[in-house]
């Protein structure tokens, strides 16, 4: 055999315990400069996804296109089911690919510029195609990014502290929710607030989201916020990466290889079908946060009460985030499923009552409007939780040398899920037309039950 045929490793070797290294210290500095990332990537998660895009395309679709209220969101709906689907047949490549090469950070930041470019762009047309485009676009790289990003947990902090950075990450993250509402607020104020509802006796308006700088300034904010994560130091894989040709090929030969092990390791198996059932509520909540408190729990004070509502659902939780990771880091990944289902559970009720019991809800000391507070209080841990959960689970169940990948299984899981719960939830809405606002309150209901079958499957996860 030649020296050329001896270099050759197998994908096997190349992820073998010699090759990878995960750390074994944890730098609270570099921590901190990880969790950075968290916090600048929320501000396009809350503006743009939570806040503006859905009602955006309402407004679009309804004063440009003539189009109905139930119609656009069917759309909006279709077009998330389609985008995710694309992302979940990526993200276990992408996944695979990291452990490949090694290297996490370069890719987090190269995605990062595509974020920035086209969601700042969106402010510029009130064109559908071109918008959704545009949101397709910068979507799909935060996506993309994120697979990155969790995937970087075990090379910037110690096994035994994992479950308490993943915590601290998710919730420094909401920092970046309370920044970002903070420069949204005054824009609202000054340039007037959308109004997307053809019921309300106010006609359809873009307000603040029909100026380009609303989306601009917090993408500028984004990207002074990521900066300290160029300074972040990430273990990687000892030794030369291979030429192109050959990583792309040990990237897919790395993938079969990992889909027979996960279809050998039950517990990881079950954990990934359980999660795509539980990770519905959690990306529904993100994408159609504004609309149920403007559209559907008909809170006088439109988007300046969501943002409010935001504002305490974010406070709550940056201030139980981390308790729920300290509580996985003791009590393990299941329970904290548990404690996260409960969490749900109480949020989803209160609202669905909501929604069925009142024609709206005024500000003040009214007992619908105390409820919507405790709503707010309560699904910030629930959201942060879910995520939170999600990073123990797969640390749990992972071993080292795969990290990437059974992240990007345990990714493909939620992105299929984040297929389903839009797809469902505007083919619901596409009931608005008829009952009103109630529409809201069965795609609640919709995605509550899906969640606790979640929950059921991941109860016979056990730890091997």
């Amino acid at each position: 055999m030649s020296k050329e045929e001896n270099d050759v490793k197998t994908p096997s070797e190349i992820l073998s315990d010699d090759n990878i290294e995960y750390e074994t210290t944890t730098s609270r500095r570099n921590v901190f400069f990880w969790a950075m990332y968290d916090l600048a990537n929320t501000i396009y998660s809350m503006v743009i996804v939570s806040l503006i895009i859905n009602r955006y395309i309402l407004v679009i679709g309804q004063l440009e296109y003539g189009m109905s209220y139930g119609t656009v969101s069917f759309l909006y709906g279709v077009v998330s089911f389609i985008m995710q689907i694309g992302v979940a047949v990526c993200v276990p490549i992408l996944g695979a690919l990291s452990d490949n090469v090694g290297k996490r950070k370069p890719f987090v930041i190269s995605l990062t510029g595509i974020i920035l470019l086209f969601a700042s762009l969106l402010g510029f047309f009130h064109d559908l195609s071109t918008v959704i485009l545009f949101y397709v676009i910068a979507n799909v790289a935060y996506q993309f990014s994120l697979t990155f990003y969790d995937a970087m947990l075990p090379f910037i902090a110690k096994r035994e502290d994992i479950g308490k950075v993943a915590g601290f990450g998710v919730a420094w993250g909401y920092f970046g929710t309370i920044l970002s509402l903070f420069i949204m607020y005054p824009l609202i104020i000054i340039l007037n607030d959308m109004n997307s509802d053809p019921t309300s006796p106010d006609p359809l308006t873009y307000g603040y989201t029909g100026f380009w700088f609303t989306f601009v300034i917090p993408m500028i904010l984004f990207l002074v916020c990521a900066i300290p994560f160029l300074y972040v130091r990430e273990k990687q894989k000892k030794g030369k990466r291979p030429p192109i040709g050959k990583l792309i090929s040990n990237t897919f030969k790395q993938l079969g290889s990992t889909f027979k092990d996960i279809r050998k390791h039950k517990s990881m198996f079950i954990f990934i079908i359980g999660y795509f059932f539980v990770a519905d509520i959690a990306n529904v909540i993100v994408l159609y946060m504004t609309p149920i408190v403007t559209d559907g729990l008909l809170i006088a004070g439109g988007t300046l009460f969501a943002i409010l509502f935001i504002i305490i659902a974010t406070f709550s939780a940056v201030a139980f985030t981390y308790f729920v990771g300290k509580f996985g880091e003791k009590h393990g990944a299941k329970k904290t499923f548990y404690l996260v289902g409960a969490l749900w559970g109480i949020s989803l009720t209160i609202g669905i009552l909501l929604i069925f019991s009142t024609d709206g809800i005024e500000l003040g000391a009214n007992l619908p409007f105390i409820l919507s507070i405790i709503m707010g209080v309560v699904a910030g841990p629930a959201l942060g939780g879910t995520w939170t959960a999600q990073r123990i689970m797969v640390v749990e169940l992972a071993p080292k040398e795969k990290f990437g990948q059974f992240f990007g299984f345990s990714k493909l899981s939620g992105k299929l899920s984040s297929a389903l719960g839009p797809f469902i939830w505007g083919t619901v809405m596409l009931s608005y037309d008829i009952i009103g606002n109630n529409a809201f309150g069965w795609a609640m209901i919709a995605v509550g039950i899906i969640m606790g079958l979640g929950i059921l499957i991941i109860s016979f996860v056990k730890n091997e």
